[in-house]
This record gives C-alpha cells, sequence and structure tokens, in this order.
C-alpha cells in the first residue's frame, strides 16, 4: 500500500511524498516547545520516539502528536527522506484521533530501520488551525531482531505492575499532587499491562497510565528507548528572531550562549541550557561574566532555558553573591516518617570570586522549569538582580530509576522542591518580581527588554 500511495501523491491522495533531508538543527535555546496564535505546530511525540531502538515488529500504528490544535481536514504529509531508510509498509488511512494527534497504520518487520518526515519544505499539508504549516520533524526508528521479541510472560508482567503500583505509592512524591485516583487509573491499564508482549509494549502502556499526572520528570526505559511520560506545551514569551533584530551586536557565541551590548550601556547575556553537555558552553558564559566591569548592568536572559544540571547553574549564580545563601530546600519521600516525607533539606548557593554586583534583570518565563527555577531562586537571593517576566512553569523532582521485573525502568520524581521559605511551587511556577507578559503579535518590540532597559535607565538615574 506504500508504494501504492506514494504514487497517487501527485494528485493529493497519497500518504508519502519524496523529500530532501531536512537538519533540524536547532540551537538549545531554541529547541522548546512552544504553542500560540501565530506559533507553527511542532511535533511534541511520536510513538515510536524518534531514535528508538529495539522496536517491536508486532507494532501496528505510528503515532504523532502535535503542540496545538491542527487542521485534520486538510490532509496530511508524511514524506520519504532521501538518503535515509524507507518509511514502514501503510496498511490503511492516516485518521486524527483528536485534534493533535494522528495515526498511521503500519506492518514493520524485525530487524529494519525505518525513516519518514512530518511535513517537509515541499510538502505542508500538516498544518495548524491557524493556517500555518508544522515544522518538519523526521522520524527514525530501528525494530528488533525477530529472536530479542519473545513474548512477556503474563505473571512477569503483573509482578512488573505490582512494583509500578508499590512505587507510585512509596516513592513518587508528587502522588497526591493531581488528586488522582490511582486505584481506577491502574484499573483502567491493568489487563493491557498484563497482556503486553514485549517491555516496549508494556513501557508504552504505562507512560500512557502515568500522563494524567502530568509530570514532565516521569519517563520510562525498555528496549534500549526512552518513553516520556508527558510532554508540556507552554507558550515561549521570547522570539529569538526578533532579538537578533532589536539587540545591539547580538553574537550567538555556542550553542546555548548569546551576547549583545546596548547603546546606552547594559550588556546582554543569553543562557539557553543548563544540561551537562553544554557545559562548556556555559563556561564561556562564566568567563564573559567575568569579564564585566563593575560600572555595567547586565540583561541576563534565560527564557529559552527548560533546565539541566543545577551544579552548571550555581557556576553562574554564584558570580552575583557575595556570602553563602540558602536558595532551595526539599523533602525527599520517606514512607517512613508520619508525614510521608523527610525533614527539610536545604540547599545552599556559594559566592564565587570575583564575581558580578552590577544591577542585573533576569529575564524569566513558563519554559523555565526544572534546574532552572533552581537558577531563579538562587538569583532571588542576590539583592542587586530583579527578575522580570512571567511565572516559571513549576516542575522539579530529582527522578530516581525503578527497575521493573520486565526489564522496564520508570523514572519517578523522589522529592518536592520548596522555596527557601518552605513553599513548594511544583505545579505553581515562581514568580517575577515584575510581571511583565510577551504578546502573542510582538511586532518589532520585545516588551520585556524594554522594561528591563527602562527599569535600568531608572535606576542609573
Amino acid at each position: 500500500m506504500t508504494a501504492r500511495y506514494f504514487k497517487s501523491y501527485r494528485s493529493g491522495l497519497g500518504i508519502f511524498a519524496t523529500a530532501r533531508r531536512t537538519l533540524l538543527g536547532f540551537c538549545l535555546f531554541i529547541g522548546c516547545t512552544t504553542a500560540g496564535a501565530e506559533e507553527p505546530p511542532r511535533v511534541v511525540r511520536t510513538v515510536p520516539e524518534n531514535g528508538a531502538q529495539s522496536v517491536d515488529a508486532a507494532t501496528t500504528e505510528l503515532r504523532v502528536t502535535f503542540d496545538q490544535p491542527m487542521d485534520t481536514k486538510r490532509g496530511y504529509s508524511f514524506t520519504i527522506i532521501e538518503n535515509k531508510s524507507m518509511p514502514p509498509e501503510v496498511t490503511g488511512k492516516p485518521r486524527w484521533i483528536s485534534d493533535t494527534t494522528i495515526v498511521l497504520p503500519v506492518k514493520l518487520k524485525p530487524d529494519r530501520e525505518y525513516s519518514l518526515g512530518i511535513n517537509s519544505k515541499r510538502h505542508q499539508n500538516f498544518r495548524g488551525t491557524n493556517g500555518l504549516p508544522a515544522v518538519p520533524y523526521p522520524l527514525s526508528f530501528k525494530t528488533a531482531p525477530s529472536g530479542d521479541m519473545k513474548p512477556l510472560d503474563p505473571e512477569r508482567n503483573r509482578k512488573s505492575l505490582e512494583q509500578l503500583r508499590s512505587a507510585i505509592e512509596e516513592k513518587y512524591s508528587h502522588r497526591d499532587l493531581r488528586g488522582i485516583d490511582w486505584d481506577a487509573r491502574f484499573a483502567e491499564f491493568e489487563a493491557q499491562l498484563i497482556d503486553a508482549k514485549t517491555s516496549g509494549q508494556f513501557a508504552r502502556l504505562a507512560g500512557q497510565l502515568l500522563e494524567v499526572a502530568r509530570d514532565a520528570h516521569i519517563w520510562l526505559d525498555a528496549d534500549g528507548g526512552r518513553l516520556a511520560g508527558f510532554r508540556r506545551n507552554v507558550r515561549l514569551n521570547a522570539d529569538r528572531e526578533l532579538l537578533k533584530r532589536i539587540v545591539p551586536q547580538f553574537q550567538s557565541v555556542n550553542r546555548v550562549v548569546a551576547t549583545g551590548r546596548f547603546s546606552d550601556g547594559p550588556a546582554y547575556l543569553v543562557i539557553g541550557s543548563w544540561a551537562q553537555k553544554a557545559a562548556q558552553d556555559i563556561e564561556v558564559a562564566a568567563k564573559w561574566i567575568d569579564g564585566l566591569s563593575p560600572d555595567d548592568t547586565l540583561i541576563l536572559d534565560i527564557r529559552f532555558n527548560s533546565g539541566g544540571d543545577e551544579r552548571l547553574a550555581k557556576k553562574i549564580a554564584g558570580r552575583f553573591v557575595n556570602q553563602s545563601v540558602v536558595y532551595a530546600g526539599h523533602v525527599n519521600r520517606d514512607t517512613s516518617s508520619p508525614s510521608g516525607f523527610s525533614e527539610i533539606n536545604t540547599r545552599t548557593l556559594k559566592p564565587i570570586r570575583p564575581g558580578f554586583r552590577g544591577r542585573t534583570v533576569v529575564l524569566m518565563g513558563p519554559v523555565n522549569m526544572s534546574s532552572c527555577e533552581a537558577f531563579l531562586l538562587m538569583m532571588k537571593q542576590a539583592p542587586q538582580c530583579t527578575l522580570m517576566g512571567e511565572k516559571s512553569y513549576g516542575s522539579s523532582g530529582n527522578p530516581k530509576p525503578i527497575s521493573l521485573a520486565n526489564k522496564v525502568t520508570v523514572f519517578l520524581p523522589s522529592w518536592v522542591a520548596l522555596t527557601p521559605d518552605g513553599e513548594p511551587f511544583e505545579g505553581k511556577g515562581i514568580s517575577p518580581d515584575v510581571h511583565v507578559e510577551f504578546p502573542d503579535e510582538p511586532g518589532d518590540q520585545d516588551p520585556l527588554i524594554n522594561a528591563a532597559l527602562e527599569l535600568l535607565k531608572g535606576d542609573k538615574g
């Protein structure tokens, strides 16, 4: 059926269209999920996930989920990616199961590599209800050899299900946050999980069970691949292309760092990630801060940053304090305690000399989560710093692995993160000192940049 659909594509009836390979080389600090009236749709989840290995050859459908409502009547653009492996055999017509998720029926073979594109530069039938074409997304995965796919023992699955349930009950720190009826949830998925034929299938079903928690720090590993339990959908309160136009001397220094300098004085710095793989890039930002003069003021823009390694965040924030300060706390899940949690553990930020004491505005927003929220709490302890923008996402967890009997590993948050005052911010976020919203249609102005410039100018005056 794949060939028939491909041949008839030019008449508008086909599934696959040819497309040159598109390398989506987004910088880390612009790779976050966004959604808005004038934002193009983006793929936020696929099943199997891109890059998955040892996918069950018994899989009969592919799923693609976008970050915003799609025009389900327009059609679709599944494309063949030249110089890559072929797409799977198609066994039926694609169907939308919601306004964000489309299902493609397929037939897979063991030990095969498959690739297909979702939209391309030429073929753009995947469009949002706002009329904008979805950003092209390449999907590649490999199926497991036939010998690796022996059906799982139902009794082993039953034991794994019991282990998962115990983990939620005893180890998941956000178990009660959303008021979920976990008994009903497990009952809904019990039969399917016990009947799962492979670890990958069990993990996918478990991910669907757990997605009701809306917890970005839950994921599962199985068959050499990783499945997210939940994909958040947030609106980025920044526009990188706009920043390149309005920030004088804007320069992308590396994958996550950009700098600039305004004519009336303030320096400008973007740090787009705290990921461990970007450690050397972040070190460049640290040295750049060390090069500022005592008379400088600074706009530190972290609106693109969704977290990473808190230790790397400390290497930047430590340059803004002149003494050790408690910036956050957390309680760990502890079933031996009457409260179910440990005593409060505090986290401390130590100064890094010589440091920067100039007036600083930190631009923040809803993309910020996890270790980036820890960074926001660090910067709140620096008296010369003002946080400006919109509330952060509100998600932390310090996830820990739990191995199940059927070789699936589930990662669950183990702590509840707290502000220095002992207040949880999971599901709430961290509020800025000065609230400034970014509009859906910013035109040629970034209101956060303008407000930061006014604040710094007023301080000097």
